[in-house]
């Protein structure tokens, strides 16, 4: 009786596990040292990644972009798309091969077919600190037309993260901190009577010269330079002149052509007439000049334009 009991209760069991592991489709990195070549890194001035590939799914790419305030996102890519609306969760756990695993939810996003599963700052944040801590992260959902109504469950491993993660750190670090719509319109400072800039107005031109390195749209630079500091008139005319060909010797040096850059010429003009000059009768000074930039809007580079916005922020269980 009793050797009935327990054979049927094997049955009974296998059953409910096979049941469940019908459920799920898992995608996950083996248990083994191969699986620190998952993680790879892609880096430059404008934008750093930290790359996962999910076997046999796709992979899940951090991303953080130039800018004054450093932006940050995750992007999943499924070889298969999204098929149709669904729920990203986002499940932090410890990894398979220990014995007990508590999960905790980190945040939920809502897919929609066609598009990218996409995470904002603050949840992209959580899941890295979680795979720092030693945890996997598994990111389940559903599609009936891929999966007939399983679960789908791509995971992220916690195996080779930390050597990437910090190579994704450094790559921060050497980001350059501005982008166009902080440089497009750029004021300088002429220390008195010399085409020498202050201290303050050459670390500006540093950072936007550092930016035009890597910006291949800019077609235009525009150069007004002004003095007003010179006793006679023949005198300010002749510094201001002297400032711009300084400031057009600046963008030469780093590689830029000479064809693009227009020098607008300081005269009463050019003092008094707003067309020609944004800041005439406003904000002109005795030692300004203004650097405007014109682009080619089909050679923008998206990954400096891009816009951050914090989906799956304050979605967690304990939010």
């Amino acid at each position: 009786m009793k050797r009935r009991f327990f054979t049927n209760l094997f049955i009974l069991l296998s059953i409910l596990i096979s049941t469940d592991a019908f459920c799920q489709i898992r995608y996950e990195a083996p248990i083994d040292p191969s699986a620190k070549k998952l993680w790879s890194n892609d880096s430059s001035r404008v934008k750093c990644s930290l790359i996962f590939d999910i076997p046999s799914y796709g992979f899940a790419s951090f991303v953080t972009y130039s800018g004054r305030n450093l932006r940050s996102a995750m992007v999943i890519v499924p070889k298969l798309g999204i098929r149709e609306p669904s729920v990203m969760r986002f499940i932090s756990a410890k990894p398979s091969w220990h014995s007990h695993a508590n999960e905790t939810l980190l945040g939920k996003i809502d897919l929609y077919e066609g598009f990218r599963p996409y995470i904002g700052p603050t949840l992209s944040w959580k899941i890295l600190t979680s795979l720092s801590d030693g945890n996997q992260i598994l990111m389940p959902y559903t599609d009936k037309k891929l999966a007939n109504g399983q679960n789908i469950i791509p995971s992220l491993s916690p195996i080779g993260f930390d050597d990437a993660f910090k190579k994704y750190l450094s790559c921060q670090e050497q980001l350059i901190r501005v982008n166009f719509n902080d440089i497009k319109m750029t004021p300088l400072v002429f220390r008195v009577k010399t085409d020498e800039l202050t201290a303050k107005s050459q670390r500006i031109l540093n950072e936007q010269l550092e930016y035009l390195k890597h910006d291949p749209s800019i077609i235009k630079i525009s150069i007004r330079a002004y003095a007003y500091d010179m006793e006679k008139a023949p005198e300010n005319v002749s510094l201001a002149h002297d400032r711009a060909e300084m400031l057009k010797k600046a963008y030469t040096s780093i590689g830029i052509k000479e064809d693009i850059i227009e020098i607008v010429p300081f005269n009463s003009l050019t003092l008094n007439t707003k067309e020609s000059n944004p800041v005439a009768d406003t904000s002109v000074t005795a030692r300004n000049a203004l650097i405007t930039l014109d682009r080619d809007n089909a050679m923008i580079n998206k990954d400096m334009e891009v816009n951050v916005p914090d989906v799956g922020a304050n979605t967690g269980e304990n939010d």
